[in-house]
């Protein structure tokens, strides 16, 4: 069914029945109306919409906007009268504008002529019988921030009072946000706001009590055991104890940090370089109040013990802020905390330092300075998309280009360009980020991640109207993430004439350099990579350097398929992953785990490392 715009969510205007006087005192009577006028909006008047758009532009005549407005006694004939003589003068303002700007309207008498003019119905809200199932369409918070009330769900419609014209965002935010079409009718302010708290606000305040009530015969017994919780957490042992945890992981890199309940203690585990390092055991009487502590920095009800929370710590070490990302959850043993360490400072690295050999280099090079197209980098999470994307606009901020990017979380700081931070908990997502960055004039977008069909096609939209855009999926290899976009909603024509380029990476670990030996390999593992029995590779045995892991930092291990016409060829024909993967092959594509092989044969890292990461 075609959705209808806000110029055209309204009843016919060929009824009689509509006029904007009527009152409709109860749902039963304007559902009435609505059957009555069901074929005036299901999608195909197009003639009726063309006239409400004539209606709301003001292509009628001045003189007929002015005559309703005299009729509704909302300005005086020498107001009209002087309002037209400005109107002659200068074409450039609608006459309601002009009379706004005399003074001699206000907004609201404007809205309702203009509601006049297009008959739509006014709504007595006072014993109005709402409809339930269109009430849990809108939460309490839209509600009210907009002003509007859902009254019927009719169909595929729903019917939302309003006290004024929605404008087209407002509209297009509701109407996403409900997946309905609209159909305005008007109620008094005082009236929508008295509704609004009593259909939302006192039933939310209600159900607010009673889960409190509830909670508290749950929570009575341990009300004692949080109060001393928060006690210590508080004291400076405590605190001691969590800010050293955070430094060290600062101060080693760490990814991330995770705090884990067993039974009788807790584990401290840092994830350095991709592999999880435990440190210390603690005693479980003090997991409580860490947990608290941690809680009371990132501003999280210490309270609650029974629920997941996340939360936010921007930490300051050595004068260099770190942005902290607190995930905690409820296990059988008590609460666990994940923090993910995201230092803006370090870890941005340029194209020379990402590992390409010169070959690849200059391909992907080549693929930077295109001026329109997507540059697709993928992996599993944890393979270092971000840190390539982010060298690579480096490259691209180079060329004094209006460089946006859409991101959750941001991760580094990119001098040179314009970074937007997605709030989930406002509907703010990578769709409604992109529609309005299109509008800043962008050369090229960055966005974090394509993950649903509506991002995807605004990104494929964007290349093909003459934009460069960099994005992130989630696959095996290079092949895979064009079968991965067809199997998300995007058509074959649309990624050929789209695509250009695609980079598949693993991240790796370095051997330490400062103890190698030589690595013991399987003869299965020897097989599967296709190595000669005969040829010798090595690892890092672990010493002081390395804290006795073997490795120090990682490097990225990649594969880059360059989109030419024989691959687009391919991908019109709906060729498959593997297809897709003999053809780059042939076309000059060197495989990822021939690439981390040939960094093994440099002793950069070790064969055991690149068969876990790439095979």
């Amino acid at each position: 069914m075609t959705s209808l715009g806000v110029h055209a969510m309204t009843i016919s205007t060929n009824s009689s029945q509509t006029n904007f006087n009527l009152i409709a005192n109860n749902a039963i009577e304007l559902r009435k109306i609505l059957d009555a006028q069901s074929s005036g909006f299901n999608g195909n008047n197009a003639s009726l919409q063309i006239q409400m758009t004539k209606h709301l532009h003001g292509n009628k005549t001045h003189e007929l906007l002015g005559q309703t407005l005299l009729k509704r006694l909302a300005i005086s004939p020498e107001s009209l009268r002087e309002a037209l003589a400005i109107e002659r003068e200068d074409g450039s303002k609608k006459i309601g504008e002009i009379l706004l700007d005399l003074g001699a309207l206000n907004q609201e008498e404007l809205d309702l002529a203009l509601c006049a003019q297009l008959d739509i119905p006014m709504v007595n809200l006072a014993n109005f019988e709402i409809d339930q199932q269109a009430l849990q369409l809108l939460s309490g918070a839209i509600a009210k921030r907009y002003r509007v009330l859902p009254l019927i769900l009719y169909k595929d419609y729903l019917v939302i009072a309003t006290p004024s014209l929605l404008s087209p965002q407002t509209s297009d935010f509701l109407r996403f946000t409900t997946q309905k079409n609209l159909i305005l009718v008007v109620a008094k302010p005082q009236e929508i706001i008295q509704a609004i708290h009593e259909n939302y606000l006192d039933h939310e305040e209600s159900e607010g009590l009673q889960e409190f009530e509830q909670s508290l015969s749950t929570q009575e017994p341990d009300l004692q055991a949080i109060k001393d919780a928060e006690f210590m957490a508080r004291q400076q042992p405590i605190v001691k104890l969590v800010d050293s945890m955070l430094q060290t992981a600062v101060m080693r890199n760490a990814s991330d940090l995770h705090i884990r309940p067993e039974a009788k203690h807790f584990d401290l585990l840092y994830r350095i370089d991709g592999a999880m390092l435990k440190l210390k055991e603690y005693p479980k009487s003090i997991l409580a109040a860490v947990v608290g502590r941690i809680k009371i920095m990132s501003r999280l009800n210490i309270a609650e013990r029974r629920l997941p929370q996340d939360g936010r710590i921007t930490y300051v070490h050595e004068q260099i802020k770190i942005d902290l990302r607190i995930s905690i959850i409820p296990v059988q043993y008590g609460e666990s905390i994940v923090i993910r360490v995201l230092n803006k400072n370090q870890g941005l690295r340029t194209m020379n330092q990402i590992g390409f050999q010169a070959k690849d280099e200059a391909r992907f090079e080549d693929l930077l300075n295109r001026s329109h197209g997507i540059i697709l980098v993928t992996g599993p999470t944890g393979s270092g998309k971000s840190t390539t994307l982010y060298a690579a606009l480096q490259e691209v901020v180079k060329r004094n280009v209006n460089v946006i990017t859409v991101e959750d979380p941001i991760e580094y700081e990119l001098e040179g360009t314009r970074q937007i931070q997605l709030i989930p908990a406002i509907n703010f997502s990578f769709p409604q980020a992109l529609r309005h960055i299109l509008r800043h004039d962008p050369d090229v977008i960055m966005i974090g991640e394509m993950r649903d069909v509506e991002t995807c096609k605004i990104a494929v939209e964007s290349a093909l109207t003459g934009h460069l855009v960099f994005s992130t999926l989630h696959t095996n290899d290079a092949a895979s993430s064009i079968v991965r976009l067809m199997e998300i909603g995007v058509e074959p024509y649309m990624i050929r004439s789209s695509v250009i380029g695609i980079l598949a990476q693993r991240l790796v670990r370095k051997n330490c350099p400062h103890c190698l030996a030589e690595e013991s390999i399987s003869p299965m593992m020897r097989e599967n990579l296709g190595l000669d029995p005969d040829e010798h590779f090595y690892q890092g045995q672990g010493c002081e350097h390395c804290h006795h892991t073997g490795f120090s930092g990682r490097l990225a291990v990649y594969e880059l398929l360059v989109i030419n016409d024989n691959m687009r060829d391919a991908i019109h024909a709906n060729a498959s992953a593997d297809e897709l993967a003999r053809l780059a092959l042939t076309n000059g594509m060197t495989k990822i785990s021939e690439h981390g092989i040939a960094q093994a044969r440099a002793r950069m890292t070790s064969i055991s490392e690149v068969y876990r990461a790439c095979m």
